[in-house]
């Protein structure tokens, strides 16, 4: 039985990967904002501690916020990368543990996009920080993975756009789903 821990639990991603998590053979933990305020610096303590205590085989990192340009630079960013930033310092500290490790990126790492500039530096930056946590934590059994979904509906987009006056073309809801289901394969659980 492998014990997944789900950050970010409240996001739409977060919900349809737990609905396809297979729960009789995984136990399954997942934080939210209201657990854990993962951008505060403070809460870093606590989430150390859930760690430690749960000792988990999976973490997906779901933690993410999408904004315009006229969003605000401290949230977009720390949002964006100061939760992937505590794994790593937490992992430094315990390289004995065995984990994989899955963030969400975004495919606007390599195609940016001029409405959300922040938001796409932010996800280039993500993969940049897995790209280099691989070197980092080589020879451990310490693995960082990222899936870069492309644009999909979800609550938090639908609100931007509003915002922007464009439509939607992301993805369909249901492909909300299959990015599950493909984050879900890359761990094998």
């Amino acid at each position: 039985m492998k014990k997944i821990l789900i950050l970010g639990a409240k996001g739409d991603l977060a919900k349809v990967i737990y609905k396809n998590i297979d729960k009789v053979n995984n136990s399954i933990y997942r934080l939210e904002k209201k657990n854990v305020d993962f951008i505060n610096s403070n809460s870093q303590k606590k989430l150390f501690l859930f760690i430690k205590r749960i000792k988990p085989d999976v973490i997906i990192n779901c933690i993410g916020y999408f904004d315009t340009n006229k969003g605000d630079f401290d949230k977009i960013i720390r949002s964006n990368l100061y939760p992937t930033w505590l794994l790593i310092k937490y992992f430094l500290k315990n390289k004995k543990c065995r984990v994989k490790i899955v963030l969400i990126g975004s495919s606007s790492y390599n195609k940016p996009r001029k409405d959300y500039i922040l938001y796409t530096a932010a996800k280039t930056a993500l993969n940049n920080i897995q790209t280099s946590a691989k070197v980092l934590f080589s020879g451990t059994k310490i693995n960082f993975y990222v899936i870069n979904p492309p644009a999909m509906k979800s609550r938090m987009r639908s609100k931007v756009l509003k915002l922007l006056k464009i439509s939607d073309t992301g993805k369909s809801p249901e492909n909300l789903v299959n990015i599950a289901k493909q984050i879900i394969k890359k761990v094998q659980i």
